[in-house]
């Protein structure tokens, strides 16, 4: 989707800012010099964190894990014992690199590379059954690292950071889509979520902020932001329990 989105940019902005970080794939395509991005997932955040501040170990702990998938018989059986441990951690210790080398082996050693929580917040994803994994590109992983410099990184509600925005700024803004994927999360999004987004993206335009919002090509989303730019766009999603890849409606929302 990023061509779409580059197509309806601003022409230019003072900082960036991202409430909803997930994957960050616009703000590492894009490389702001200055930037907040922020997510409520404590075990995403911790994991950029640590590629930013502690890369090198990071790396070692990935090359260990990466070594001890490669050469064991049952893969399965090694899978669900990492995210066994990943589950038992994040409620019992402060994260670190370990906890960050997990997170991105069980991305990509799992199911179609989806994160997904089960009500009691522990992480679900069942295993990718895969035999062998390239947990990562060291270059890659390095230039990730220096863009995560040039950014404060916040865990929180994304009405705190979307509210440090100031007139000039960007704020992207791509929030659990409604009715498809808002339940990835324990506790979801919920349809008074997306209202109190929707009236933080006008307080947002009142200050003079430039906003672009993605989501469904629902009603209800488009209701909440009729007065401003709405454009309905076709992509293909790539993350999901479908087999076949189908193209759907999507919209891009902004205010100037």
């Amino acid at each position: 989707m990023f061509k779409e989105i580059e197509n309806r940019l601003p022409d230019e902005y003072n900082n960036y800012i991202e409430p909803f970080f997930g994957g960050g794939a616009v703000f590492f395509k894009l490389c702001p010099s200055h930037a907040i991005i922020n997510d409520m997932n404590v075990e995403l955040i911790n994991c950029y964190n640590q590629v930013k501040n502690n890369l090198d170990l990071v790396i070692k702990e990935l090359d260990k894990i990466q070594s001890e998938h490669n050469l064991v018989s049952d893969h399965d059986e090694y899978y669900y014992s990492i995210r066994d441990l990943f589950n038992k951690r994040r409620f019992s210790v402060e994260l670190n690199y370990e906890d960050a080398a997990m997170m991105i082996y069980l991305n990509k050693a799992g199911f179609n590379g989806m994160y997904r929580e089960n009500k009691k917040g522990l992480f679900n994803i069942p295993s990718g059954k895969k035999e062998f994994v390239t947990l990562y590109v060291k270059d890659n992983l390095i230039e990730c690292s220096k863009q995560l410099k040039k950014a404060r990184i916040f865990q929180g509600d994304f009405e705190q950071v979307c509210l440090m925005a100031k007139e000039g700024d960007f704020v992207f803004i791509d929030s659990p889509y409604y009715d498809t994927f808002d339940t990835y999360q324990a506790g979801g999004f919920s349809e008074d979520d997306h209202r109190r987004l929707a009236n933080v993206y006008r307080i947002l335009t009142q200050r003079g902020v430039k906003c672009m919002l993605t989501n469904s090509d629902k009603d209800f989303i488009k209701n909440l932001y009729k007065e401003y730019n709405i454009d309905v766009v076709t992509v293909t999603r790539m993350i999901g329990f479908r087999k076949e890849r189908k193209k759907e409606n999507e919209i891009i929302v902004t205010n100037y």
